[in-house]
């Protein structure tokens, strides 16, 4: 039987209380993944930490050569926000993909990491974004790169009771791309999806960050295809290498949504349609 903890209002509340609550506990701030896991019974668990009112994590702030987007943010929020519209193009251009509006209303940012899917529509535009994550435990903090929080497919670094409290996306002059394969028209879970951030300027690319989902263990950065496009020219020659370079970083599977050489295939026309439209 799950036994709700009382409802936190800020960091300090929940640091000086946490340790009172069952062993067997976990956050919950919007709570769309936790639901299904409860409701099949793979999550063992006698505590639920209800955060979604801790003031800390609501924030979205500019500053000098930064936004901090706290992880109990909506995702429905993002496509309101003149801050993230400006700043994080990347993560204001997920919001239309990502679930429905109700889930959007729900879901946080901060669950869409810590969930670990490989389809996680939110972290792939954090990856291109650059974005590293803020995780608190007991008051002290640590900031670590996205992709170091990632051990695999639904598993973390992040230990136990340590939280989630937001992202750090570096401001940095550029334009963003994200694209998504997915079941049906609306409301799917990504078949693959790519996400292109960069810094292009007469028609060469000065700066590029590019990130693919569903399409290996983990929402992963495609460095090989980044180090071959920076400095080039973004014509059909430039372009079309950069197409069979990215498909050898991916290492899709076959499941129910899609098979595994389709997968690797609309990556690389992904990236065709992301640099033909950017240039």
């Amino acid at each position: 039987m799950i036994m709700k903890a009382e409802k936190f209002y800020s960091l300090s509340d929940l640091w000086k209380n946490i340790k009172k609550l069952p062993q067997k506990r976990k956050y919950i701030c919007g709570g769309t993944d936790i639901a299904v896991s409860l409701k099949y019974g793979s999550l063992d668990i006698d505590c639920l930490i209800d955060i979604s009112d801790v003031k800390e994590l609501s924030l979205i702030k500019k500053e000098k050569n930064h936004v901090f987007i706290g992880a109990g943010v909506k995702i429905s929020e993002f496509e309101k926000n003149e801050i993230i519209k400006k700043c994080v193009p990347a993560l204001y251009k997920s919001v239309r993909y990502y679930a429905s509006p109700t889930i959007r209303n729900i879901a946080t940012l901060g669950g869409n990491l810590a969930n670990a899917s490989p389809c996680a529509d939110g972290v792939l535009a954090l990856l291109a974004s650059r974005a590293k994550v803020i995780l608190n435990l007991y008051g002290k903090k640590r900031v670590l790169e996205i992709k170091d929080v990632f051990i695999g497919p639904k598993k973390t670094s992040i230990k136990k009771d340590e939280l989630i409290e937001g992202f750090l996306v570096p401001i940095w002059s550029h334009k963003s791309v994200f694209l998504k394969s997915i079941p049906r028209k609306i409301f799917g879970i990504s078949k693959a999806g790519l996400c292109v951030c960069a810094d292009i300027k007469n028609g060469s690319v000065r700066d590029i960050s590019i990130s693919a989902s569903s399409v290996g263990p983990v929402v992963l950065r495609c460095l090989k295809t980044e180090t071959f496009l920076k400095g080039k020219e973004i014509n059909d020659k430039t372009v079309e290498e950069s197409y069979k370079i990215i498909k050898t970083e991916v290492s899709p599977i076959n499941d129910h949504r899609s098979v595994a050489e389709y997968r690797k295939e609309i990556i690389g026309v992904f990236l065709k349609r992301a640099l033909s439209s950017l240039k």
